[in-house]
């Protein structure tokens, strides 16, 4: 929800609240999520609730609305849309907790409820930054070519914590050989570094592309002579 209509909610719970106790006399199904029910008292809308809220608070037709059953609905309710969000973006792909902490305070939701959810699901192993880092390391290595740096950039955008970062970046990379890695990826572009017939410009072209795809001075500067002599060859 944007801040308008953060705005404009807030406004009308207080206004509900305000006239609080009522008595519910109305419970009806809503037409566009058959899991959600509407509370009303004498035609008047009071709060929307999942069908899990009706249950454990013992709502019915009759049972008295009180501003502190009310919070309790509205902080409860707040807190399953927080977690319907969350797991929404869960589906899609894994996200660091951070990360995903993020996107919902962009929804607009309450802190308090978000930290409680972030907290449930990695109790419950549906978040994970280190299974998280790891797995994404792993990915962007085998699947773009990806060089430490640039990893390692990626999940520190993600606020992914640097610790987090440096032990998956030890494991995704223990058993590869980054420099014959710069090797492979510049040969693969062989004939557009060829066409710089100026060695000089030719290698500092060779060197700004594999830095370009995260790799370190160290490793470039290792894998340059190779690549020279096959360009040569």
């Amino acid at each position: 929800m944007n801040n308008s209509q953060g705005a404009s909610m807030d406004g009308n719970v207080t206004f509900i609240r305000d006239k609080l106790p009522l008595t519910i006399t109305e419970i009806s199904v809503q037409k566009k999520n058959r899991e959600r029910f509407s509370l009303f008292h004498n035609g008047e809308f009071l709060i929307g609730v999942n069908a899990k809220t009706l249950t454990d608070y013992s709502i019915q037709k009759g049972v008295e609305l009180t501003p502190s059953l009310f919070d309790e609905l509205s902080a409860t309710e707040n807190v399953h849309a927080v977690k319907e969000n969350a797991l929404r973006y869960l589906a899609r792909r894994d996200h660091a907790s951070t990360e995903l902490k993020q996107k919902l305070r962009k929804k607009g939701f309450d802190e308090s409820a978000i930290n409680n959810v972030i907290d449930e699901l990695s109790d419950r192993g549906y978040i994970n930054d280190e299974s998280f880092a790891l797995s994404f390391a792993r990915e962007k290595i085998e699947l773009n070519r990806w060089g430490p740096q640039k990893i390692r950039a990626a999940l520190f955008k993600k606020r992914v914590h640097k610790n987090i970062i440096d032990k998956a970046l030890k494991k995704a990379t223990e058993n590869l050989q980054q420099e014959q890695i710069c090797v492979d990826l510049a040969l693969k572009k062989k004939q557009r570094f060829l066409r710089e017939e100026d060695p000089v410009k030719r290698k500092q072209k060779i060197y700004n592309y594999l830095a370009g795809r995260g790799f370190s001075n160290t490793d470039i500067r290792k894998a340059l002579p190779l690549i020279t002599d096959a360009l040569n060859a």
